[in-house]
């Protein structure tokens, strides 16, 4: 027993040696290495040599696109690659050491930092070391929280995709001195696109189409690598909280058609609708940028909502005034009646319980009047059996006076006429007085039953247009939008 645990102290001995002696002899490489060395000076053997330096970017996460502020947020791994001969080393002389970890303030960097940042942060987050193998290649993976500016396209919002760029330049070296390369693979490939974390997920709004990286040459002869994230919103979100109210808001201000005048609600609910609607403007004015470069989509359809409502009122007014007539203040033309009573109705499938004088009567032209000879035994039998004819002088509304015999004729008429007797009188002016009164009482309300009438039927064919309206409005709106897909090639994109 006490054998074995001398063997596990010497065991513990030797590897203590091991390490000491692993970390004197990347202390005494250090040293070395680093005895002549200047971090500012470009690692290029000649002045006219250009330093390759290869830029990467692994995606670790999409935090989101600030629409309002027009700015991409996003956390990723940079992947820089380059060759520094001064940090070269033969591994068999430095006990077969091929890589070190160096603090990266104490080599050069290639000073490559994000162009179009929108918080003024170009830098990386973290200065972690960078990694110098025995064959002078260097590189270094920080990682980044970058806010880079993108700008937004909102015509199709919320059925939209956007070009979101990542623009990484040397602020000290152009061309002629640095030279920019793809980031290359395991196989030795250039890696043309931003590669995903193994543990990324994708976002609740957004899906990523297209993720390529392209070397640009500008024309102040500084390179630039630039990685370009082509996003595709999700419309779920906006579908269910504001599109679909929206729609059920329609159809209930097109319902206000279908309220009777009588009920006192047309207006009240016309301008709840109005309302309503404004709030949603409301809510889609914190989300969108600040812009005249183009109206959403969704802004447009809500707009043209405000617009069916805000004439849905103007007509409910217009309604309302046609309910409320009267025979004693407007005298409903001909042209009126003929469209709104008798031409429309039965297209509109509305049927008038009572039946409708049929135009021909109602404009039948005065009848002469006739001038007949009554003999005597005729007009005792009309003082006997008066005919309904004479008392109620004018049996449809719109018949005209010459049609019917008028009783003063009998009374104070020609000598043609047969006189009655003077008792007789009294009670006949008394009896046609009655007649007028009630015939005058019923040609009142029937005049004004055919206002409400006119103004059911004005109702009714709003309701229609609105619906036609509505209908075809929204499907061209949201139609159009179907037409914006996401790009193939990320690099036509309009």
């Amino acid at each position: 027993m006490r054998s074995l645990d001398l063997l596990l102290l010497a065991c513990s001995l030797c590897s203590l040696c091991v390490v000491g002696g692993t970390s004197e002899q990347e202390k005494a490489l250090m040293m070395q290495l680093f005895s002549d060395y200047k971090p500012k000076v470009r690692p290029a053997r000649s002045p006219g040599d250009r330093v390759v330096v290869r830029v990467g970017m692994i995606l670790s996460s999409f935090v989101g696109l600030n629409m309002k502020n027009e700015e991409m947020s996003t956390v990723v791994v940079m992947n820089l690659e380059w060759t520094d001969y001064r940090l070269s080393w033969t591994p068999k002389e430095h006990d077969g050491i091929e890589v070190l970890r160096i603090p990266s303030g104490k080599v050069w960097l290639p000073d490559i930092v994000l162009i179009n940042n929108n918080d003024g942060v170009s830098q990386v987050a973290l200065n972690v070391h960078i990694q110098a193998y025995s064959n002078g290649r260097v590189t270094w993976t920080p990682p980044a929280l970058y806010c880079s500016s993108c700008g937004v396209k909102v015509t199709y919002f919320p059925f939209d995709w956007q070009n979101c760029t990542m623009q990484f330049r040397s602020y000290t070296y152009d061309s002629t001195e640095i030279d920019l390369q793809y980031a290359l693979d395991s196989r030795g490939n250039e890696i043309r696109e931003i590669q995903l974390d193994e543990a990324f997920t994708e976002t609740g709004e957004w899906y990523i189409r297209h993720k390529p990286s392209r070397k640009n040459m500008n024309d102040d002869l500084y390179e630039d690598m630039t990685f370009y994230l082509i996003i595709e919103r999700k419309p779920l979100y906006y579908v269910i909280n504001i599109i679909v109210p929206c729609i059920l808001i329609t159809i209930i201000a097109i319902f206000n058609f279908y309220l009777p005048p009588d009920a006192g609600e047309k207006m009240g609910l016309s301008i709840n609708i109005l309302l309503t609607l404004t709030v949603f403007l409301l809510l889609l004015a914190d989300k969108i940028p600040e812009t005249s470069l183009g109206v959403p989509i969704i802004v447009n359809y809500i707009m043209f909502t405000m617009i069916l409502v805000t004439f849905s009122v103007i007509l409910s007014v217009v309604v309302l005034n046609l309910h409320h007539r009267s025979p004693s203040t407007h005298q409903m033309p001909m042209w009126v009646r003929k469209i709104f009573i008798h031409l429309l109705p039965p297209y509109l499938g509305m049927l008038r319980p009572k039946v409708e004088t049929p135009l021909s009567l109602e404009t039948l032209p005065r009848r002469e009047k006739r001038m007949v000879a009554i003999s005597k035994a005729a007009d005792e039998y009309f003082i006997r059996k008066p005919d309904s004819s004479i008392l109620f002088p004018k049996p449809n509304r719109f018949h005209p006076e010459g049609m019917c015999t008028d009783l003063r004729k009998f009374i104070d008429g020609p000598s043609t006429y047969l006189t009655l007797p003077e008792e007789l009188k009294s009670a006949i002016d008394a009896i046609t007085y009655i007649a007028e009164a009630l015939q005058a009482e019923k040609d009142y309300e029937a005049s004004k039953e055919d206002w409400q009438y006119v103004a059911m039927v004005v109702d009714r064919m709003f309701l229609w247009i609105f619906v036609v309206f509505t209908t075809v409005g929204t499907l061209a709106i949201f139609a159009d939008a179907s037409f914006n897909h996401t790009p193939t090639d990320p690099f036509k994109a309009p």
